[in-house]
């Protein structure tokens, strides 16, 4: 129980349980989403800062290799438009949708500059995915001079 001090005409404190007392962090580490583009819901766990009043951690299970990756800020948007505006009761009634709240970031969240450099890590493997997926290598017939030709298709 957090007990606060009236400072009106009343001298009684007034209590409120500590069940009742937001923390700045909305939070959950397993949760189902489904994004635009993709044929199936996604596991997804995020933070949601209610400062901010804003997604500010996502990240992404990769079906493929059973490892988290970092959304996108669309992907976040994406979230952040279904906790706020299509269903805002998920932020209302907490235990309901077994979401937790504190005034830290949960251990599982990463922090300023190590989600900078996940960013870019991100960002650097989807280009060089991207890369990959665009080149073509034919087998050209054995001469002196061409053995094996790459071709790269390159979008606007």
């Amino acid at each position: 129980m957090v007990v606060i001090p009236f400072n009106g005409s009343a001298t009684l404190p007034l209590e409120v349980e500590e069940s009742d007392v937001e923390g700045r962090f909305v939070f959950v580490a397993k949760w189902q989403h489904f994004f635009d583009g993709r044929p199936t819901w996604s596991e997804i766990r995020w933070v949601f800062d209610r400062e901010d009043w804003s997604v500010t951690f996502l990240e992404i299970m990769n079906p493929a290799t059973l490892r988290w990756v970092r959304g996108t800020r669309e992907e976040a948007s994406s979230v952040e438009f279904d906790l706020t505006e299509n269903d805002s009761r998920f932020l209302s009634d907490l235990e309901e949708w077994g979401l937790s709240q504190s005034d830290e970031m949960p251990d599982w969240a990463c922090m300023g500059a190590e989600l900078v450099a996940r960013a870019e890590l991100v960002e650097i493997e989807r280009l060089e995915e991207s890369r990959r997926r665009n080149a073509v290598r034919l087998r050209l017939p054995e001469g002196p001079e061409v053995r094996t030709v790459s071709i790269r298709f390159v979008g606007p």
